[in-house]
This record gives structure tokens, sequence and C-alpha cells, in this order.
């Protein structure tokens, strides 16, 4: 097993970028990385610890943390025995007798999980589909067909057997709240495959040749308006019509937070080291009292209880015990800072029973000059602008330490399944970097032969992201993200090896909102 983090960094949206990290677990053992991430940022865009402090960056910044989601092909799904269709198949037999809360639960999050499943096994699937063939073959066209009829064929079974073990819940009594599960996967499932071959149908044209497109083209269209038939005739509220728009994004959006909410982890966020900053302030407060007090002592002894002398000495006392006070307290928070982290977070399971682990977390501000070496050669390695790079740029450390227990493993599992890997999902929203940001376009002047022509240029900044990864073996690897911003948002993000080589694109997902990528993986 595979002990790297694996990163992604994709576009959430506009705004926000989203930093993906699997952390793969490894048993019987504890499981430890260190992930740093450096942001280089242009001075022009007003970013420092005055207008953008460390409590600022925590606002911007949103934590998921779930469960790797089971990894199965169309073809596994149908006929390994570990799957979560075969695995609720296995927990109805021979029920008649009524159904167990034990079995209740495990069927529950055995449905859930189903739907989490099968859209990724069907974008595995149809995932090739997403780059058209250049040029046009019949071994293209032939490849299309067998990829698209294999995966037609495949959901057909998944869903008549899903649906199937409906009858066997009412036989055996099933509680309301199963079968309301039940019905909400169901659903979710239906809007699922519906989604995936209106993709399919939209990249058809790509693929096929007349008369071949029509003919698959209308197949598709055959069996989308089979799943909105199903979903008109259960009585299911998500079918988009022009008056159901709204209600219909609220609708999807609660159903896929349903179904893959089993895969989520509880999460408890805690300032780290309050009790040993409490100590430190107050021992510092004892020292400065130690000092007021000596001075009045001396005072007293040296001029007389009540005398002007005594009274000025009070004062002065008082003022340095204040100084010192403050002082210290500042020297001890620079200490912590040093030692400590900002906050710590515990992963725990659902229930809040076992805690699988924690992750630490800290951000400050750098001077180009404490930027380690490794990390400076992969920020000049590859494409930059040289002006935009001549030492005048802010440098943030957000750093973050995890520790998994040797024993996760054991406890990370639903329904006979094993779960190989965590996954923190952060996603960044970049606005504030946006806000001393210039108009995104400006008309400028050009020569173009022997005409003077007005040109509009656009007015981009560039955000650099450096990561470095540091396992256990004490090995370290650095990768670069370059993000080009406008005032309107995020323009594009390209990725670096730390000796600036473009890495290879993400192959793209079969999908239609970017959205869907934190559940489905």
């Amino acid at each position: 097993m595979s002990s790297a983090v694996l990163r992604r960094v994709v576009v959430h949206d506009r705004y926000q970028l989203e930093l993906k990290l699997g952390y793969p677990l490894r048993k019987g053992q504890a499981t430890r990385y260190r992930i740093d991430t450096y942001l280089f940022a242009p001075h022009s865009l007003g970013i420092n610890p005055t207008s953008y402090p460390q409590s600022e960056f925590y606002r911007d910044i949103q934590h998921y943390v779930r469960m790797k989601t089971p990894s199965f092909t169309l073809a596994e799904l149908l006929d390994s025995a570990t799957s979560p269709l075969a695995r609720s198949e296995a927990l109805m037999r021979n029920r008649q007798d009524g159904l167990t809360p034990d079995v209740e639960e495990s069927l529950r999050n055995s449905l859930r999980i189903l739907r989490a499943v099968l859209k990724s096994a069907v974008q595995n699937h149809l995932t090739p589909l997403a780059i058209a063939p250049a040029p046009m073959t019949i071994e293209t066209e032939e490849y299309f067909i067998d990829l698209v009829a294999s995966a037609i064929e495949s959901v057909d079974q998944i869903e008549r057997r899903y649906r199937a073990l409906y009858e066997q819940l009412i036989a055996a009594n099933a509680s309301p709240e199963l079968l309301r599960a039940f019905r909400l996967t169901d659903e979710s499932i239906s809007i699922l495959i519906e989604d995936l071959l209106l993709r399919v149908h939209q990249l058809a044209h790509a693929w096929l040749s007349p008369p071949l497109l029509v003919k698959w083209q209308m197949t598709l269209v055959a069996r989308i308006r089979a799943e909105i038939d199903y979903r008109t005739a259960q009585g299911y509220p998500s079918v988009l019509r022009k008056a159901t728009r709204e209600n219909y994004m609220r609708r999807v959006s609660a159903l896929k937070k349903f179904t893959s909410s089993v895969l989520w982890l509880s999460t408890n966020t805690r300032r780290e080291g309050t009790t040993l900053e409490h100590i430190l302030f107050a021992g510092v407060a004892g020292v400065s009292m130690v000092f007021a007090t000596l001075v009045a002592f001396y005072a007293q002894a040296a001029y007389g209880e009540f005398t002007m002398p005594v009274f000025v000495a009070l004062v002065v006392g008082y003022m340095f015990k204040d100084r010192i006070k403050e002082t210290g307290k500042s020297l001890s928070s620079h200490l912590l800072n040093q030692r400590l982290y900002d906050y710590r977070t515990f992963i725990e399971t659902q229930d809040g029973r076992r805690q699988l682990g924690y992750v630490r977390e800290k951000v400050n501000y750098l001077p180009l000059s404490a930027v380690p070496e490794e990390v400076m050669a992969a920020r000049k390695a590859g494409p930059h602008d040289d002006l935009s790079f001549a030492g005048i740029e802010t440098t943030l450390l957000y750093a973050k330490s995890v520790i998994l227990r040797k024993d996760a493993f054991d406890h990370m599992t639903r329904d006979g399944m094993e779960v190989t890997a965590i996954n923190d999902i952060m996603r960044f929203d970049l606005r504030p970097f946006l806000r001393k940001m210039d108009e995104p376009y400006e008309q400028r002047l050009m020569l173009k032969g022997q005409q003077v022509r007005s040109v509009r240029c656009h007015r981009t900044y560039q955000l650099n992201l450096v990561s470095v990864f540091t396992g256990e073996d004490g090995a370290v690897t650095c990768e670069r993200t370059l993000i080009t911003l406008d005032r309107e948002g995020i323009q594009r993000i390209e990725q670096f090896n730390a000796a600036g080589e473009p890495e290879p694109p993400h192959r793209p997902r079969l999908m239609l909102q970017a959205a869907d990528f934190t559940e489905g993986e």
C-alpha cells in the first residue's frame, strides 16, 4: 500500500480553490504526515499581517474530513461479495422474522454507500469519453458504443437488483426510517444516472458520425426518459421542469448530502496550548507582582510609609509592573507560536466513540530569508514573471501535521468494506486577494502594420503555492501550483513538479458540476 500523500488542487468555483489531501492508512502502524504550503503573493495585493491576519485566514478556509470511497468497478459492484449491493442483499436473506436495530443500521449504511460507490464506478468507466478522439474512426465509434452499452447494461442490472429490495423490506416490516433511507437513496441514484447519461449525450457528437450519432442519441434519450418517468411514478419531487428549477437544485443538493454523509467523519477543533498559555501568563503576572511588591517594600523602608517618595515609587512600580506583564505575555506568545500550532482538530467516528487521530495546523508570515532553499528552488523553477518575483512577494506559511492512530485502520470500515485512506478537503476562499486588484481589462494602443489600433488587454495576477510533503522516512517532495487571478476570480491553475516541469493535467472527470468532485472520490 502506498504511503504517499495524495494531493490534488482544483478550482471549486470562481472564488474558491479546493485542495484535496488523501492520507493512506497503514495497517497496524501510526500514520504521520507533515504538509507545509507556502503561498507567495505579490505585494500589490496588499496581503500582510495587518490587512490579512491569521484569524481571517482561518475564516476563509473550510474543512471536510471523510473516508475515501471504496473503489469498485461496475462488474465488481454486481459480482463482488463485498460490494454494498451484495452486502444489502445478503442482509435481507431469510429476514421473515423482522430486522434487528443492528441490521437496519447496517442496511442504511450499505444503501447510502452504494450511491457514492456507483457514482465513482460509472465515472471511472466513462471517463475516457471526456477526451474526444482525433481523428474519428470506425474503431473509436465501436469503442464508444461498447463502453456506453456496457455501462447502461450494468446500471440497469444494479438498479433492478436495488429496487427489488424494497418489497423485501416491506415483507420484513422494516422501520419507516429505513424505508425512507431506501427511497431517498433510490431517488439520488436515479438523478445520478440521468446526469451522467446527459453528459454522455453531449459528448456523443465527438465520437459518432451520422447515422450512428442519431441512433445512439435516441437510445440515450430513451434511457434518460426512463429515469424521469420512474421518479415521476414514484412521486419523487426531483423532476426538472421550468417551474421547479429552484426546488430541484435544493433537492439534489440535500440528496447528495444525505447519501454521502455516511462516509463523513466528525471533527472537533480546539485551540492548541491554551492550558500552557494560562500557566505562562500566570507566571509572568507573578513576576511582575514580585517586582512591584519589592519596590513598595524598599520605598517604605527607606522613606517611611506615607511620604511623597513612597507615593512616587508605588506609581513607578505599578507602571513597570504593567509593562513587565505585557512584555512577558508577548514573549510567551512568541515562544508558544514557535513551539505549538494554532489549532488541533480531532478526527472521530460519527458517533464520537472512537478518536482516529488529529490534525494540527498553524499559519504565519515569513520573510523570504526564512523560506527553505528547496521551497525557493521550486518557486523559481518553471515559468514566472521575473519582475513580480524580484523579492517583492509576501510569503504565507500554512503548516499541517497529521497523526492517525495505529488502530484507526481497524475502525475505518463500513459494513464489511475496508477503507484505506482519509480524505482531507480544504476550500480556500481567495476573495480577500482580489480587493486591491485593478480592473481586469484595459484598452491599450498598439501599432499593427501602419495603423494604430486600440486593443483590450487582460490584467492578471499570479499566486504561487509550493507544497512540501514530509513522510516519516524523512523523504521530502515539493509541488508548485500557479494560480492566475483577476478581479473577477480564478482564471486558471497550472501545476509543476520541483524541477519546474508541467505536470500532466488530471484526467477529466465525466461530471456536470465541479462541486461533485468532493463527494465521489
